[in-house]
């Protein structure tokens, strides 16, 4: 069974290698296989954001909702976002199922959030940055939706077609304003914890005593 999982999940690799690095939604049950919820159990994920149970979390290319489940179990609201509709409807399905009413799902390019700034205490970007075509722009979103001491989740698995190595994912995400305070791996995936760095308007308004204003949570 192992072999044949392993297989399967070759096979994605191949396919999505061919279109434009994203996993079709054919292949969504694969995203939840229980290989990749061996190698990277969503309850360990959530553990390692170490939400509060007041946050409003980002789930930023959230598929079919491998992931978008288990922490809305743990959070006050989570908005889900994929480019891919059939995903989005995928996702929707699986939350009527398990009468989860805190999730939204939105379909939108990670380079245009439908959100205002600082709307968030954290991000996910699981097996996302890598395939994006303008990953700076996506950075610069993901910066300006999330709250001042906003935290950034950045995963990616070996398996993965479009696979890039830590050293590179976290130049990266650094270079995009944040700095890598943790991380956790094992042989299959990696994943990353960041804080957002405040920028210079912010670092001038709090040297002034003024706090920014903080929209749409």
């Amino acid at each position: 069974m192992l072999g044949a999982a392993i297989g399967a999940t070759l096979a994605v690799r191949w396919v999505t290698r061919r279109a434009a690095l994203i996993t079709p939604p054919m292949f969504a049950p694969l995203l939840l296989s229980p290989l990749r919820m061996a190698y990277r159990p969503p309850s360990q994920l959530v553990r390692f954001l170490a939400p509060e149970p007041d946050w409003t979390v980002l789930d930023l290319g959230c598929g079919n909702g491998a992931f978008t489940l288990p922490l809305a179990r743990s959070v006050r609201r989570v908005h889900a976002v994929d480019v891919q509709p059939a995903m989005v409807a995928a996702l929707r399905e699986r939350l009527r199922q398990a009468r989860l009413d805190n999730v939204s799902a939105h379909v939108a390019p990670a380079t245009r959030l439908p959100f205002g700034g600082h709307a968030f205490d954290a991000v996910l970007m699981i097996s996302v940055l890598p395939m994006l075509h303008d990953r700076d722009a996506a950075l610069r979103e993901v910066y300006r939706v999330l709250k001042p001491d906003g935290v950034l989740i950045v995963g990616e698995e070996w398996i993965e077609p479009e696979y890039v190595g830590r050293r590179t994912v976290t130049r990266w995400v650094e270079r995009a304003g944040f700095t890598l305070c943790a991380r956790t791996a094992n042989l299959m995936c990696y994943t990353l914890k960041f804080r957002r760095r405040p920028d210079d308007e912010e670092s001038a308004s709090a040297a002034a005593g003024h706090a920014p204003a903080l929209p749409f949570a």
